[in-house]
């Protein structure tokens, strides 16, 4: 079934267009029958990274432009607030793609996170570095049908990481759930 109000999700995806080989073609309508080109938006609340030291935000945006209804969108927000002590840096947005199965895909994306934490009375940083796969992307999850707005659930999903402190454990998992804000429904046409 098509997934109707795939929302930005697919716009999530910009700069990357339908570069991938393999993957079905779809565009984003919004409203149906109008070919989406504009902003998306999507926000998540009580975003978790769970791995030896588990990371948790209260909130995390991601935005983009969708370009001509294309199911892919370049990343040019990818924020990270309110992480307690702790500190994200963005290095790379990446690209946010939507497949013809309402699957999510982060793409080409990398951060850092300073986990600020006091040990034996000491202030200690630890340096971790987490990245998603350039091509086809990391699955972060499917677009919910019917519920306005959409939303992509993300359930445990790994995240890769570059070889850094060795207190960032060798598992990191990112939970949460991503609500598009913009636009606040759309549809997939395969």
């Amino acid at each position: 079934m098509k997934y109707a109000k795939m929302l930005g999700l697919l716009a999530i995806a910009v700069a990357a267009s339908m570069a991938l080989v393999g993957t079905a073609s779809a565009t984003i309508t919004s409203p149906p029958g109008t070919v989406y080109n504009g902003h998306f938006e999507m926000t998540s609340t009580n975003t978790e990274l769970d791995g030896t030291v588990d990371i948790k935000c209260k909130h995390v945006i991601i935005t983009g432009d969708i370009v001509n209804g294309s199911t892919t969108a370049a990343v040019t927000t990818l924020d990270f607030k309110e992480c307690g002590p702790d500190t994200y840096l963005t290095t790379r947005g990446g690209y946010l793609r939507l497949d013809s199965n309402g699957t999510a895909y982060l793409e080409d994306a990398e951060f850092t996170v300073l986990m600020h934490r006091t040990v034996f009375g000491f202030p200690v940083t630890t340096h971790c570095e987490y990245f998603t796969q350039v091509s086809p992307g990391t699955d972060i999850g499917t677009l919910t049908e019917g519920v306005s707005p959409p939303q992509v659930h993300l359930i445990g999903i790994n995240l890769a990481k570059t070889p850094t402190d060795s207190a960032c454990g060798e598992n990191s998992q990112w939970t949460g759930t991503f609500t598009f804000t913009t636009p606040a429904t759309a549809i997939v046409v395969h």
